[in-house]
């Protein structure tokens, strides 16, 4: 595949972001979708940016596997599983955006979407003669995927929770999987992380904080779809799939980390493990910092930095890996202990959740409201 092959569509979809963004936001002023000062913020804003981003990815890449992807058994599978989740996933989202579904609505189709992606994917490899697993492998691969994919649309949900957050983390990340693909050869792969790459960039300058524009559950949902299945592309081929699997755990660290600490979290201090709060990873530092910006720019350095270490795993580097996984552990165990403790005034938490504080502060956004 030539380098225009990646340049087009990654120019392609940051064009279509700066176009779709703003046209979302004044769509969603005229028809009054955005989100209402309440508890949570003072702002009236767009909170459908799902639909932009959605837009953006699909236009980028409807080019791209027509004039620049090579012709592969691979590209076949990969297309009709991602238009039946992508659909899926986009209604589920825009309708909790709209409607704040019940968290047990929401988790029942979010664990067809994993099911849906994992039996057909499993199922179209074997038929095209790309994979080959006795029954009982493909039971378990099959488990294993969804779990997968479960998780990691769940983490990407949860880690929207301020302004520019999860757009930035979709930025490095997508940066990550670039190379990723790029060492393996994967086309696919690259293709799609400069597609992502490009349109999360194009949007985080409208959802930087102050945000005027949230991806809400529709975008978040939508991208950790999209991050899940890079990953299962990533070790489609079974070669060295210790090191791709934990490359992606690596890169994918920050969402979920917030992930498993919301879990664990919620079952140590015996409250439900999906009743939402404000005890995220990102909460817990905004209470530190006082500054959502600040936070953002932590969390990218940590993403950034980790995604360094998942590349460098991703080239067999074992010693990395160690490296990682230790660094992890310890951030893991430190903010688990802070947040047990819990040894926080709710009440200048809920200031700095609901409004504006000193300067370069800004309100969480509203977007996290069933986990």
């Amino acid at each position: 595949m030539t380098i225009p092959g990646f340049i087009l569509p990654l120019i392609l979809s940051f064009v279509f972001g700066l176009v779709f963004t703003p046209l979302t936001i004044a769509i969603a002023v005229r028809w009054n979708i955005v989100e209402k000062p309440n508890g949570r913020n003072t702002r009236e804003i767009a909170h459908i940016g799902g639909v932009a981003i959605i837009g953006s990815i699909l236009f980028s890449l409807i080019p791209a596997f027509l004039f620049f992807l090579p012709s592969s058994r691979l590209n076949g599978v990969f297309v009709p599983i991602l238009i039946a989740s992508g659909f899926i996933t986009f209604i589920l989202g825009i309708i909790d955006d709209l409607r704040s579904l019940h968290y047990l609505y929401k988790l029942f189709f979010q664990i067809a979407v994993s099911l849906l992606v994992s039996g057909s994917g499993i199922g179209l490899l074997e038929h095209f003669g790309i994979l080959s697993l006795p029954i009982p492998f493909a039971f378990v691969a099959f488990i294993l995927s969804s779990v997968w994919m479960l998780v990691v649309t769940t983490s990407f949900n949860l880690i929207d929770g301020l302004d520019g957050l999860a757009s930035g983390i979709a930025v490095i990340s997508s940066g990550a999987f670039f190379a990723a693909g790029l060492i393996y050869n994967i086309p696919l792969v690259m293709v799609l992380s400069a597609v992502v790459f490009g349109v999360t960039l194009a949007f985080l300058g409208f959802n930087f904080p102050p945000a005027r524009i949230f991806m809400g559950d529709s975008g978040s949902l939508f991208l950790g779809l999209i991050f899940g299945l890079m990953t299962l592309l990533l070790i489609a081929n079974g070669e060295n799939i210790f090191y791709r699997i934990a490359g992606s755990l690596i890169i994918l660290s920050i969402p979920l980390m917030d992930c498993a600490l919301a879990f664990i979290r919620r079952l140590l201090t015996g409250r439900p493990p999906f009743e939402a709060d404000h005890m995220h990873l990102h909460h817990i530092l905004l209470y530190r910092l006082g500054s959502v910006r600040k936070v953002d720019f932590l969390l990218w350095g940590i993403t950034a930095f980790f995604s360094m270490l998942g590349v460098f795993t991703m080239r067999y580097h074992f010693p990395v890996l160690i490296s990682a996984s230790v660094i992890e552990l310890l951030v893991f165990g430190i903010a688990l202990r802070d947040m047990v403790k819990n040894n926080f005034s709710m009440e200048k938490m809920d200031k700095l959740i609901c409004g504006y504080g000193p300067a370069g502060t800004t309100p969480v956004s509203g977007q996290n409201r069933s986990i």
